[in-house]
């Protein structure tokens, strides 16, 4: 195995690629999902008194509002914890470690293994439910993973990800198995007058569980630059302030148009690297971040990977952030598209800006 880490001083571009690391095979996927579920016409109709508050569109232009949601973006539903727009009620409401321990659960029994038996649980979220503590050690506490050393992992939408290499170096040098997740409720930071955040973003947590086996992690590449971490963001400080909570500044804000445009060319990027020497037309299966259909071919057009090997999910559940992939990886293996000898790419990019891809060989076992 080979690490290269690379600073660029002038774009302030951080960058780890590393070679093929021996002995990394899935063993077990998982999800997990609020009930609560709306198509794009029940989200407008529950927003538009914030949507449109000197009035409301009529029906049909409601209607043509959700057909043009799914045409441009490809989303047709998503999950909801929380209802947006209504008081946030603790005491009630499905957190990330909620959705985080039962997708793990499902992730293990997939895998057939006891709780007890996994050595690492990595957890990532840009959703927490607390400002301290770690989301991984309450769901390893929950889980009965008594031993397991826990870590959080925050980069976004491209955290578990970054989740995933961790776990496969830490694999090296322990016994594992290791427990990757991603959990997200973004419904209850959404700003119940943005629309495009309530149409796009949905929430639920994936999982999977990785130990030392015959599988390949060929090549990952991961890559960040925090000067465009305003993109995606949440501007209240921490502590929470009244001020800033009265302001709404704990809700999600940033410049999707402009994500929009940077995204793509570091998803290029980051496969290349991952690919090293391999085709395009070797990857058998490639999962990339659900966030759009158009964004998704985009990637996968420019990068020459062939649309019909592209794993899209998105109409389903809309962006879950972390979970993404994760999701979208289990639901694939559950198609039967992920066997053994699958060569699989993995791709996301979050807030950060944080973005990376990782190239593997299929083993599960």
């Amino acid at each position: 195995m080979s690490i290269v880490i690379m600073h660029a001083p002038k774009s302030y571009v951080q960058r780890m690629w590393s070679g093929a690391i021996d002995g990394v095979s899935l063993l077990g996927f998982g999800v997990s999902f609020p009930t609560r579920e709306l198509d794009n016409e029940e989200v407008l109709r529950l927003l538009a008194p914030k949507l449109w508050p000197h009035r409301a569109p009529e029906d049909e232009q409601i209607r043509f509002m959700a057909t043009s949601i799914q045409e441009t973006l490809g989303v047709r539903r998503r999950t909801w914890a929380h209802e947006v727009g209504k008081p946030l009620d603790h005491s009630s409401e499905l957190t990330t470690i909620d959705l985080a321990t039962t997708a793990a659960k499902n992730a293990l029994d997939d895998a057939r293994l006891l709780p007890h038996e996994v050595k690492f649980v990595l957890c990532s979220t840009a959703t927490p439910p607390r400002m301290t503590s770690t989301v991984s050690a309450i769901v390893g506490h929950r889980l009965g993973a008594t031993g397991a050393a826990c870590m959080d992992v925050r980069t976004g939408c491209s955290g578990g990800l970054f989740a995933l290499a961790t776990a496969s170096a830490l694999l090296q040098v322990g016994d594992g198995p290791a427990l990757v997740v991603g959990t997200e409720t973004f419904s209850k930071v959404i700003p119940p007058s943005h629309k495009i955040a309530a149409v796009s973003l949905g929430d639920g947590a994936g999982a999977v569980v990785i130990k030392k086996g015959k599988g390949r992690l060929l090549g990952i590449a991961l890559e960040s630059d925090g000067a465009f971490g305003h993109l995606v963001t949440a501007e209240g400080a921490l502590p929470p302030t009244h001020d800033e909570i009265d302001q709404g500044k704990y809700q999600l804000s940033g410049d999707p148009v402009e994500l929009t445009r940077l995204v793509p060319e570091r998803y290029v990027s980051a496969i290349k690297c991952a690919l090293g020497a391999a085709r395009p037309d070797e990857v058998d299966l490639f999962v990339p971040h659900q966030t759009s259909v158009p964004l998704i071919t985009e990637v996968a057009t420019k990068s020459g990977l062939a649309l019909e090997r592209t794993f899209i999910n998105v109409g389903a559940h809309a962006n879950i952030g972390a979970a993404g992939w994760l999701v979208a990886l289990a639901e694939a293996a559950a198609q039967g598209k992920i066997v053994d000898g699958t060569k699989l790419l993995i791709a996301a990019a979050g807030g950060g800006l944080s973005w990376g891809a990782a190239f593997l060989e299929v083993v599960r076992s």
